[in-house]
């Protein structure tokens, strides 16, 4: 496993997609901090929201846009079907049990690494701009990406579930975001005032987005780390699970 995950790490930023993924992210962290300028040439520089902790803050509430953009880094290392027929010198002795979890590992160490890339280049950028942050601001920071990470890795896992379910990747990105933005949406919807209908108000306290509103909120009593923490493991696990399955019952002769 360890050798086919190698590989398929140091394959997938081989690709222009690997490079367009980190122009975006590189993109993004000076978008963030423009934003705050043009707030502050807007509405002048005694308003609060202009400060360098405030694009952090910022950062924050946008948890939401990596987990809805994992597809990405899975789409990234998976490329195109392992064919479990196909054996060479790295699968020829492995299960597809062992190269389904090889992709999902190999997935997540590329998502790593692009995270440690937008946090460096967040820090960079937000000092140039903003030259009031401080340590504090950097560590308040640090423990809600920290609390984040197993709802990433649960959208990591939705991607290769995805992924090893349909054989066409439109589908597969159709499907995904369905899950992760447009359903969840739509019960949101349903479950807030005027409506707040019984069912869906339910349901919303399952959902992963509702995790990652509460995130950024530290007195907000609704903010269950431990809850947050478990949900993204029992997400990975359940759609592991899923790709597994139809990994096996896939039979490409």
């Amino acid at each position: 496993m360890v050798k086919y995950i190698f590989r398929e790490v140091k394959k997938a930023f081989k690709t222009k997609m690997a490079a367009i993924l980190a122009i975006c992210v590189v993109g993004i962290c000076l978008i963030a901090n423009l934003a705050v300028m043009a707030f502050t040439l807007i509405y002048g520089s005694n308003i609060d929201g202009v400060l360098g902790s405030n694009v952090l803050a910022f950062a924050t509430w946008c948890f939401p846009i990596p987990y809805i953009a994992t597809i990405f880094f899975a789409d990234l290392v998976y490329g195109t079907y392992p064919d479990p027929h196909i054996k060479d010198s790295v699968t020829r002795n492995m299960s597809r049990t062992s190269v389904y979890l090889s992709e999902f590992f190999s997935g997540l160490i590329v998502s790593l690494i692009y995270m440690v890339i937008a946090f460096v280049v967040l820090l960079i950028t937000t000092r140039i701009f903003h030259s009031d942050i401080t340590a504090y601001d950097i560590s308040l920071f640090v423990q809600n990406m920290l609390i984040s990470v197993p709802l990433w890795i649960a959208g990591v896992s939705f991607g290769f579930m995805f992924l090893f379910i349909f054989e066409s990747k439109k589908k597969a990105y159709i499907c995904f975001f369905a899950l992760t933005l447009v359903i969840p949406r739509i019960i949101m919807f349903f479950a807030a005032e005027p409506l707040e209908i019984p069912v869906f108000v339910m349901v919303r306290k399952i959902l992963i987005s509702q995790s990652f509103g509460h995130i950024p909120y530290i007195a907000d009593p609704q903010r269950n780390v431990p809850y947050i923490i478990c949900q993204g493991i029992i997400y990975t696990v359940i759609s592991c699970i899923i790709g597994i399955i139809s990994y096996y019952k896939k039979d490409r002769r």
